[in-house]
């Protein structure tokens, strides 16, 4: 038995170095959580006022590579919807007029929305 878990803990701990994670990346697990999500949105949740880098480095952990999945951002946990619906279009609007942003991630863009008052 005490062979076994030596060996599951070193196999795991080669695993953990061969696959570094990036100290941005580090940051924005830490600063943002995911809500809810369906096959092609995530909804998220993000401590206020992190940067850009911060943002799309948790939304690219968020979605596969290249994979149609859009994360829409909140700062106020208040305003995210409880569901992630199947599509965009059936967020409802006053969720996503208080978002801070959407990473679109099969175009690899990170859009910043602003209040329209």
């Amino acid at each position: 038995m005490k062979t076994t878990l030596k060996s599951l803990s070193l196999a795991t701990s080669a695993l953990v170095m061969a696959s570094p994670v990036s100290t941005a990346a580090a940051a924005a697990s830490d600063s943002c959580t995911i809500t809810s999500r369906s096959s092609a949105v995530v909804l998220m949740h993000c401590k206020a006022n992190l940067d850009d880098k911060a943002w799309v480095a948790a939304a690219k952990a968020a979605c596969e590579p290249g994979k149609a999945c859009n994360v829409w951002i909140w700062e106020d946990l208040s305003k995210i919807p409880e569901k992630a619906p199947a599509i965009d279009t059936d967020l409802p609007k006053s969720a996503t007029g208080a978002a801070v942003a959407v990473w679109i991630n099969d175009s690899a863009n990170l859009i910043r929305l602003k209040k329209v008052r």
